[in-house]
């Protein structure tokens, strides 16, 4: 059985266009798959440094509340170091992707005459789709 070859002529365009589509749907698949794990990685990396920052408020809160240099017996009571926390206090060398939200710390009661207290940070880092923010408590006694 002879094929002839004029009536074969026409397949191999067909085969061509097809390799083409199939090659063009691929290649947008694997972009939205690399788009994706760019996404993540972003969320990721602005996710890591809003838990930092909000790590360092309360470190910092804290060394304003139980100063390092100075004895137990001088230092203030935690009530009213901590009316006077606030967010605004930090806002020096920070990055521009970066800040602290808010920064309280109010009393959360009294056991035995102890009064317990809670300081907590909100950090937020990034903006529009990729903004996220992070949030730390740190529990403290008078």
């Amino acid at each position: 059985m002879r094929h002839r070859k004029s009536s074969q002529q026409g397949n191999v365009l067909v085969v061509a266009i097809f390799v083409i589509v199939v090659m063009g749907f691929l290649a947008t698949s694997l972009v939205q798959v690399q788009w994706s794990n760019h996404d993540t990685l972003t969320r990721k990396q602005l996710g890591t440094q809003a838990w930092f920052l909000a790590h360092s408020s309360n470190e910092w809160a804290l060394t304003q509340v139980y100063p390092l240099m100075v004895s137990p017996a001088v230092s203030t009571s935690v009530s009213t170091v901590c009316s006077n926390l606030n967010s605004n206090q930090l806002s020096g060398g920070m990055s521009t992707t970066c800040s602290v939200d808010q920064l309280t710390c109010r009393q959360i009661g009294v056991l035995d005459g102890v009064g317990f207290f809670k300081i907590e940070s909100t950090a937020i880092c990034g903006s529009g789709i990729n903004q996220v923010q992070r949030i730390q408590e740190v529990w403290l006694r008078d």
